[in-house]
């Protein structure tokens, strides 16, 4: 029969084999990844701009670049897109702002956010990099018309285009 000293030498041992066997934080719950999204028209603006079209892949470690490509926007009219925090078939399409906070304001500083003009094709590109390091509660990206513009087109949400992101 084992010694007590030599079985609580036994235990300490594997427990401490045991300790370096995934004792840290689990990489697939850490912030951050690669993520792409195909942009389509929202239900207000399918009829309005049905051609719209757009691609964001965004990229995170440790911190974040956001690249947005569309067509088929009103020409010369400033936009803006922004990570949300539900899918495109949720009301409204996407949700709420993605919040790097979820306590925080909704503001910049906690939130990922583009702002871009189209060209006189209704065409822009552009990207984003932030410190913000998005979780697994970035469920896609939306892009939003100018509020008069909406309201001009008789639109009941600037929510214009929306696209799941998908990892990569």
């Amino acid at each position: 029969m084992p010694s007590r000293a030599a079985t609580a030498l036994t235990a300490f041992l594997a427990a401490a084999a045991l300790s370096g066997c995934g004792g840290g934080e689990d990489v697939a719950d850490a912030p951050g990844g690669t993520w792409t999204a195909a942009l389509e028209p929202t239900a207000a603006w399918a009829d309005l701009d049905p051609q719209v079209t757009g691609t964001a892949d965004v990229s995170s470690t440790g911190s974040t670049s956001v690249q947005l490509a569309v067509a088929g926007l009103r020409p010369d009219t400033a936009y803006m897109a922004h990570v949300h925090d539900a899918a495109c078939d949720e009301d409204p399409p996407g949700g709420g702002h993605w919040l790097a906070d979820p306590d925080g304001e909704d503001a910049a500083g906690n939130i990922i956010e583009l702002s871009f003009t189209t060209d006189a094709t209704g065409t822009a590109t552009t990207t984003e990099s932030t410190d913000l390091v998005p979780d697994d509660r970035a469920k896609s990206i939306v892009v939003h018309a100018p509020d008069e513009l909406a309201e001009d087109e008789g639109a009941d949400s600037n929510r214009v285009l929306c696209g799941d992101l998908t990892a990569e």
